[in-house]
């Protein structure tokens, strides 16, 4: 479930499924594209908050939606990926509140937000290579933009997991704040943007972005084969039933 709450000047996204950790299933993708479709729309809104319930962010993509993906024939466009194309074209400022877990598809949106403050607890990681598949949401180029090579080395392929602080230290988030402080900080930063002038900000947001657009998008479309062969692959499904006996 996604809670959207409209704000003064702003809309807030609470991915809102806590029993599961905040897994994300296709129509919960759906929902978050449509509603910041909707609030890119909408000249009341400058800003967009993202955020989890109950202390967590999202443990990433839900698997049993990847099981169900690795196993048909002619499986849908992903919804995931849909979403992330939203995020990319999103001029509309959007700022993450990140508590507990940031796994997968959790960590790789970051790298599209504008704004991420993160409690010193939470955990980030991107498991592809273990669960037999590879980087996505063009994680492959907006990794490196903010980490560099080497740092994305350890999380791409070594699949290492970051706390707030380390997270904090290379880049992947903006701001480290106490345990429970992410989102109180993150609705200031959107009330502050309420108050500025919405097309300047959007159109701030395109120049910043405009050197690197196509390559991201590139990066987007160079994966998405790639992925999708590696979800029917034996390694992934290997992977997934190992998880499914846990």
């Amino acid at each position: 479930m996604i809670n959207a709450h409209h704000q003064a000047g702003y809309v807030h996204l609470v991915i809102a499924r806590a029993d599961k950790k905040n897994a994300l299933t296709r129509a919960m993708y759906q929902r978050l594209s449509e509603e910041i479709h909707q609030a890119a729309r909408d000249e009341s809104v400058h800003a967009i908050v993202l955020s989890g319930d109950g202390g967590v962010f999202t443990a990433g993509n839900d698997l049993d939606d990847f099981r169900t993906r690795a196993t048909d024939p002619d499986p849908k466009p992903s919804a995931g990926l849909a979403f992330i194309e939203t995020l990319m074209d999103c001029d509309t400022p959007v700022i993450a509140a990140v508590e507990g877990l940031a796994i997968g598809i959790g960590t790789t949106m970051l790298l599209h937000c504008d704004s991420v403050l993160t409690g010193r607890s939470a955990r980030f990681k991107t498991a592809f290579v273990d669960l037999g598949l590879v980087p996505e949401a063009a994680s492959t180029v907006t990794m490196p933009l903010h980490l560099g090579s080497r740092r994305t080395s350890d999380l791409l392929l070594m699949g290492e997991t970051l706390n707030g602080d380390e997270a904090g230290d290379c880049g992947l988030v903006s701001r480290v704040v106490e345990d429970g402080q992410a989102l109180e900080q993150a609705l200031a930063q959107a009330k502050k943007l309420a108050g500025k002038p919405r097309e300047a900000l959007r159109a701030t947001k395109r120049l910043i972005r405009a050197p690197w657009r196509e390559a991201v998008r590139d990066a987007l479309e160079r994966e998405r084969p790639v992925f999708a062969e590696r979800l029917r692959s034996d390694d992934c499904h290997a992977a997934l039933a190992r998880m499914e006996k846990r």
